[in-house]
């Protein structure tokens, strides 16, 4: 019975050490409409597929777009690092000379990278 429970053990690590972190964006989505040179809080869950993000998982925030007929994600700016991935929001400020664009992407990375929908950026006031 003990090698038994000592097998489950092993494969229920096996299996958590498995999952790849790559949280679903909540905020921004298609509805967001951002300015430039602004701060914001990006949003993500804190669960992929059922497991909670462990503690001592870090990650990174990217800022993209999309282009038509493109499959490159133009992932250009980096907007936050190094933060707690199982904290589910990390406030981030979008670069200043930004052009506008309804294509702009925001990337979670964990140990893989998730993309929000599209949302709108409008260039800084002038």
């Amino acid at each position: 019975m003990k090698s038994l429970t000592a097998f489950l053990i092993l494969v229920l690590a096996t299996v958590a050490n498995a999952i790849v972190w790559n949280p679903e964006i909540t905020t921004p989505n298609s509805g967001s409409k951002w300015r430039a040179g602004e701060s914001y809080t990006v949003q993500w869950k804190t669960t992929v597929v059922g497991e909670e993000i462990p503690d001592g998982v870090t990650g990174m925030i990217k800022l993209g777009y999309l282009e038509e007929g493109s499959i490159n994600e133009h992932l250009y700016w980096d907007l936050a690092s190094d933060f707690p991935l199982n904290s589910g929001a990390q406030k981030i400020t979008l670069p200043a000379d930004l052009e506008t664009k309804t294509s702009y992407i925001i990337v979670v990375m964990g140990d893989s990278g998730n993309a929000s929908q599209k949302f709108f950026i409008q260039a800084a006031r002038s």
